[in-house]
């Protein structure tokens, strides 16, 4: 095997000679460079599997993406480009929603409307804007409904005083706008 005489090459140090070099030289180019690894049909069968399937994620990944990077502040949502109700982050609150993706988020008037009445909003309950702007939620801007049929019969209410508004002429129809406004008396 040796000959006689021979010195290793690492005789006098230390077992672990690997220091996490490597043992190319700076320049060198290795072997493969430009070689693609042939692929076996096994293997093209098994990455077309694989196509657009994604990994499962751990059970407690969300609870843990949350304690790492917490959501805070405001969620506005929109509805066709349009801002519509604003959420806030408020994990503690029973009316808070408990799945992802908007984990611990409770709407703003929801919100309001509890701390204004001292207790949590219950399923069947509503919550109506007078002004029609979902996200002016000054308590004096919102209304509690019992139910659905509750809030319905405010809306049907503000149809029928618009209408009773534009059969006396303070309010008129644009129809390049396609919109209600006042009347002028210029």
């Amino acid at each position: 095997m040796w000959k006689k005489g021979h010195t290793p090459w690492n005789k006098g140090k230390k077992k672990a000679t690997n220091t996490g070099r490597t043992h190319f030289k700076k320049g060198m180019v290795p072997w493969n460079t430009g070689k693609k690894m042939p692929r076996t049909e096994a293997r093209i069968a098994y990455d077309l599997r694989q196509k657009g399937v994604t990994k499962p994620k751990p059970k407690n990944f969300s609870a843990t993406m949350r304690k790492v990077n917490p959501p805070k502040g405001r969620k506005v949502y929109r509805q066709k480009g349009k801002p519509t109700y604003v959420a806030i982050y408020k994990p503690e609150h029973p009316n808070a929603r408990k799945k992802p993706p908007d984990y611990g988020y409770v709407l703003e008037h929801w919100y309001v409307m509890s701390n204004h009445i001292g207790r949590p909003l219950k399923t069947p309950e509503c919550i109506h804007h007078l002004d029609g702007n979902k996200q002016n939620n000054l308590i004096e801007n919102l209304v509690l409904c019992k139910d659905a049929k509750e809030h319905n019969a405010i809306h049907t209410t503000m149809e029928e005083f618009m209408e009773e508004l534009f059969k006396l002429g303070e309010i008129e129809y644009d129809r390049k706008t396609k919109r209600f406004h006042r009347r002028c008396y210029c």
